[in-house]
């Protein structure tokens, strides 16, 4: 169930309920996030079950690349707000084992421009019941793998229609803002 035990019998005092991942990728570019993270955020530890398959992650603005078993770029650790092209040499899933899940109603500090940001939930929601009223007029295009959606009036036109746990997202907004899913 949701419950959380607060009684203890963990070493910080609190029990979360904590969650296994599993994200089906294919070959060549991946965007993705994660609606769950490990304790260990670091690129090596959450990108692990993929061992040598996995080549490279790109985020907005950071990168790093796989070589020889080793990390190297401007990438470190893996954000639950962040969206990532992640390459892969052959079909995988990546698997995350104990992840606690990320909490949906995140704050993400979107900048005016493009945003490659997560979905926080495992879930799928509709575009229009997952962006809340008070954002939507900000915001004009929602970029996905493969798919992409306009605002224009009351509206949204295109062939991404929801939002999917897992997958990852370029955000447009026409000013910078504090921004949360519904």
């Amino acid at each position: 169930g949701d419950c959380v035990d607060l009684s203890g019998g963990d070493d910080d005092g609190v029990e979360e309920d904590l969650i296994d991942i599993e994200l089906p990728l294919h070959y060549g570019n991946n965007l993705i996030s994660f609606y769950g993270l490990p304790e260990d955020v670091s690129i090596g530890n959450v990108m692990s079950s993929l061992g040598d398959n996995v080549t490279g992650v790109i985020g907005e603005g950071v990168a790093a690349n796989h070589i020889n078993g080793g990390w190297y770029g401007s990438l470190s650790n893996i954000e639950p707000t962040s969206g990532y092209w992640l390459k892969i040499d052959n079909n995988d899933t990546l698997l995350l084992i104990d992840a606690t899940p990320v909490n949906p109603a995140l704050p993400y500090d979107l900048h005016e421009g493009m945003n490659l940001i997560s979905f926080p939930s495992p879930d799928s929601l509709e575009v229009p019941d997952a962006i809340p009223d008070i954002f939507e007029g900000a915001i004009f295009s929602i970029i996905g793998e493969g798919v992409a959606t306009n605002h224009i009036g009351d509206n949204w036109y295109g062939s991404l229609t929801q939002f999917f746990g897992g997958k990852g997202y370029w955000l447009g907004t026409n000013e910078s803002m504090i921004f949360n899913f519904e």
